[in-house]
């Protein structure tokens, strides 16, 4: 393999990259507010305090949603870091 394929190689995972961390950072903003939504209506039914506890859950599911995000996307940069490592290393032995 020459330095010309690890090029295109590496275009090709780091194209992978983001459409899969494009798609984690989608699904996991749906299922915290999702999960906002519904756990609060549910919880403001019971309680009888209609908007209240639902934009609490909503509020409190931004800084969640933004760590798990940066938590998804730095475990799949490490995994395609180590695919680019493996690949270097195959073609510099």
């Amino acid at each position: 393999m020459t330095q010309t394929d690890l090029e295109q190689k590496r275009k090709n995972m780091v194209q992978t990259l983001l459409i899969v961390v494009v798609g984690q950072v989608g699904c996991i903003t749906l299922a915290v507010v999702l999960a906002s939504v519904m756990g609060g209506v549910w919880l403001d039914n019971y309680f009888g305090t209609k908007p209240v506890i639902t934009l609490v859950l909503l509020f409190a599911g931004i800084p969640l949603s933004v760590f798990l995000m940066l938590f998804a996307s730095r475990k799949t940069l490490a995994r395609l870091s180590e695919q680019y490592e493996a690949e270097k290393k195959k073609i510099s032995a």
